[in-house]
């Protein structure tokens, strides 16, 4: 099952996952978008993991430089808190963030651990700035494959959430049937 779930994302990336699309009942349409949900959930849970070692490691990286002062897991709750230094501040998400975790949240963590484990994150104060760099390069670079991914998976719900609402705008589908 947990083979299943790692896959769903790449699955629903496929070029035929849409195929047939017009002629998909309605009920399928819906599981094919929940489906879609659950991989969306599953791509932004693990590029917030991404992003929270990020932080951590960087905060690190500032308080060995003076940048910062203080003891970083007394702070952990304001690095964890604030906006990444790239990140829009004011700007508002295209879609509403989902901070559920994953049924198999498992498999997310596991492939961020390969970049950085516990284990580098508990002797934190012993590794060399130059290995913090090169975890934080190999995160960021992960991160933006999440994105992509992400973003892909954003552009197949489109595409069948455009097919519901053009059948409910033809009356092809009766939209009250939804709210049964």
């Amino acid at each position: 099952m947990n083979d299943h779930k790692r896959r769903l994302v790449e699955r629903i990336m496929e070029a035929g996952f849409l195929e047939g699309l017009e002629e998909m009942p309605l009920d399928e349409l819906r599981a094919i978008r929940d489906e879609c949900r659950e991989g969306e959930n599953e791509v932004s849970f693990e590029r917030r993991l991404c992003q929270a070692r990020i932080d951590i490691l960087s905060a690190e990286l500032d308080r060995r430089t003076g940048k910062d002062q203080g003891d970083l897991l007394s702070r952990l709750p304001e690095i964890l808190a604030a906006e990444g230094e790239g990140s829009p501040q004011s700007a508002l998400p295209s879609r509403a963030p989902t901070f559920a975790i994953p049924r198999n949240a498992d498999v997310p963590r596991r492939r961020v651990e390969e970049i950085v484990g516990e284990t580098t994150l508990a002797r934190l104060g012993q590794v060399e700035a130059e290995e913090l760099k090169g975890i934080i390069s190999s995160l960021d670079e992960h991160e933006r494959e999440l994105s992509e991914k992400r973003r892909k998976v954003h552009e197949v719900m489109d595409q069948i959430q455009a097919e519901i609402v053009r059948r409910y705008t033809t009356g092809q589908a009766d939209p009250t049937a939804a709210l049964r």
